[in-house]
């Protein structure tokens, strides 16, 4: 996983059973970027603490927005995305504030799972 933000970058891959959980808070049409990759096709949960958060998702792209994205979940409150296994590693995403508020504060916790016990010794 790969979070973008100003300068600051971060790295984590997705092996076995993991769940990471990211927060932030972002100002009005303000996104944050993060690249997964992963072994296991992840489920991506945002939840918007504070304000509306939305999420954006793809892999033909290299920053999804609400303009280019393959997939995305903008509801009010739990905005929820399982990648599908036809998606291949790695995908990105875009968390992104809606205007509606001055401040948005979110958790994004991701959780990938492998329930073939095989695929899990050979990948990891």
């Amino acid at each position: 996983m790969v979070y973008l933000r100003g300068a600051l970058l971060l790295i984590v891959s997705l092996c076995s059973y993991a769940a990471h959980t990211l927060k932030g808070t972002l100002e009005p049409f303000q996104y944050d970027f993060y690249v997964f990759s992963f072994d296991a096709p992840p489920t991506l949960a945002l939840n918007s603490e504070f304000g509306d958060a939305d999420l954006f998702v793809t892999q033909s792209t290299s920053n999804p927005s609400f303009n280019d994205f393959d997939l995305q979940s903008c509801k009010t409150g739990l905005d929820t995305i399982k990648i599908p296994d036809t998606f291949t590693s790695p995908v990105r995403v875009a968390v992104f504030a809606s205007r509606a508020y001055m401040n948005t504060s979110y958790i994004l916790q991701v959780s990938s799972d492998f329930s073939d016990e095989k695929r899990f010794r050979s990948r990891c």
